[in-house]
């Protein structure tokens, strides 16, 4: 058997595993979202030692933390993630607020919740930066938010983004705000859904449509910065963001930090469990296709697949480009010995070597350009050309020590100059050596870009933490996206391989070996 014939069979296996470990035919089909107590557990104090699921920098995770100081917890990105591994019982319970269990409910028939709550009296507001254009933008939105009450517009719109009815849930048109006063960065977690969630692959919910009509009623465009919860805060800041428009539960702690406005939601947190005895839902074949459909045909959802496809792709090449020259580039420098320039590339390398990829690209752009308009995705691609450039060099400064000096001597006994010399003899032997290392650099590189969902960057994965965030299942978009990363991979490698190929010496004919070499002395 051939080597894609393995990867398909492997693949087919890996598919066949995960679905039958990961879906439970009582956990498929639609219910109706109830309280009630036939959960597995009825109260707070059965899962006093259990293993509780939070999302990170939530107020319900520092609650549950307090509540239950004997209990295991595991942390999750998104709510959904959450949600899936209650399915899968990797967690025993899951700690949310109580209008996102209701939302998730409907969805999903065998979760419900205990009705004794976690917390109670709690005030999400909309955050702003602690300074004077912030302070006059809260001032704003409070007066602005006391209105929308005051004529139950608010009222109306939370009505609609938690109702049943899909034909009132129009997505509001963000881009179609004139700038009048100028433009607002709004940063937004597009996976709490009611609150904010993408809807026909454009933002939606209770937040952006209040945003919507407040950028509308004050004459501000809105320019969404769609980012982790856990970057939210630090995204305002920094000053990338001017503001969160809410969903940003009130702690004295985090008033240190922002200002908050008048509250947007009063609400409690919940404990999420599942049911004792989940009514049987479709057969496999029949949840799996309901699957598909929910996860790319659906309001086309295949859509923000292929975007975060391009945003990938664009990152990974460009970085790749830019790397390499920049690590040519200052091998180019110190090969001649200089000592202030090996010093500053040596320094250069053990810092970003040394530093992980995530915290590289928070400290860009929340410090390095935090006070400049660069977006995320240029931002992903400063970061990641240094790391390949930092690659890049170690690879030539091996690939070179591992070609004899022999053959530098040889190319200026034939007349070649120092330059000529490196460029057609030394350099393509190098290359033999430190292509196979390229070839892996280049497959980590694209793997690495996973995690730019940090800095507000729509890439694959975090476009397929998007679509699970609106279906609440992992299989197909986990798949998908697996299925994706291994094509890319497979791209380039084949790309990579035909240079390599183009490159060996031993490819090269005599005349093109021997061009500039005089002959006939």
């Amino acid at each position: 058997m051939n080597g894609p014939n393995k990867l398909i069979c492997t693949l087919m296996v890996l598919v066949t595993m995960l679905t039958l470990s990961g879906c439970d035919p009582a956990q498929n089909g639609k219910g109706d979202a109830s309280r009630s107590d036939e959960g597995v557990y009825t109260s707070l104090s059965q899962i006093e030692d259990k293993r509780i699921g939070v999302t990170t920098g939530s107020i319900q995770a520092v609650q549950a933390e307090e509540r239950f100081p004997n209990a295991t917890f595991f942390y999750f990105s998104t709510s959904p993630d959450m949600l899936n591994a209650l399915k899968s019982n990797k967690v025993d319970a899951i700690a949310d607020s109580d209008i996102l269990i209701e939302y998730m409910m409907a969805e999903e028939p065998a979760l419900t919740y205990i009705e004794e709550p976690l917390a109670s009296g709690m005030n999400a507001s909309a955050i702003f930066a602690k300074t004077d254009k912030g302070q006059q933008l809260r001032d704003e939105y409070n007066v602005f938010l006391k209105e929308a009450k005051a004529s139950g517009e608010y009222d109306e719109v939370t009505q609609i983004w938690t109702g049943s009815d899909e034909s009132k849930k129009v997505v509001p048109d963000l881009g179609g705000l004139p700038a009048t006063n100028g433009t607002l960065h709004m940063a937004a977690d597009l996976t709490l859904t009611p609150f904010e969630f993408v809807k026909n692959n454009e933002p939606a919910g209770i937040d952006i449509d209040m945003a919507y009509r407040f950028g509308k009623a004050r004459g501000y465009a809105i320019k969404l910065e769609n980012m982790d919860f856990g970057a939210i805060i630090p995204s305002i800041t920094s000053g990338k963001s001017d503001f969160a428009a809410g969903g940003v539960v009130y702690t004295e702690e985090r008033a240190e930090s922002v200002l908050f406005s008048d509250p947007t939601y009063e609400g409690g947190s919940v404990i999420g469990v599942l049911k004792k005895d989940a009514s049987a839902g479709a057969g496999f074949l029949s949840s799996l296709k309901e699957s598909f459909e929910k996860t790319f045909l659906r309001e086309s959802r295949w859509k923000l697949f292929v975007e975060g496809i391009g945003n990938t792709l664009l990152i990974t090449v460009l970085s790749i480009a830019l790397g390499t020259l920049l690590g040519f580039a200052a091998y180019l420098a110190c090969r001649g010995g200089n000592v202030v320039a090996n010093r500053i590339a040596g320094a250069f390398v053990w810092l970003i070597n040394g530093m992980p990829v995530v915290v590289l690209l928070m400290v860009l752009f929340y410090i390095v350009f935090g006070n400049t308009d660069l977006s995320g995705l240029a931002v992903s691609i400063v970061a990641f050309s240094l790391i390949f450039g930092a690659a890049m060099f170690g690879m030539l400064r091996s690939g070179v020590n591992a070609v004899d000096k022999g053959q530098t001597e040889a190319a200026y006994a034939l007349g070649y100059t120092d330059r000529k010399a490196f460029f057609c003899m030394i350099l393509p032997q190098a290359a033999i050596h430190f292509m196979p290392t390229y070839r892996g650099q280049v497959v980590s590189l694209l793997k690495a870009t996973a995690v730019v969902g940090y800095i507000a960057v729509q890439d694959l994965t975090k476009m397929g933490d998007i679509v699970r965030s609106r279906t609440y299942e992992a299989f197909f978009p986990l798949i998908a996206i697996t299925v994706i990363y291994f094509v890319l991979a497979a791209v380039l490698i084949w790309i990579i391989a035909r240079v390599t190929r183009h490159i060996n010496p031993r490819n090269r004919s005599p005349k093109k070996v021997l061009e500039g070499v005089q002959t006939h002395d």
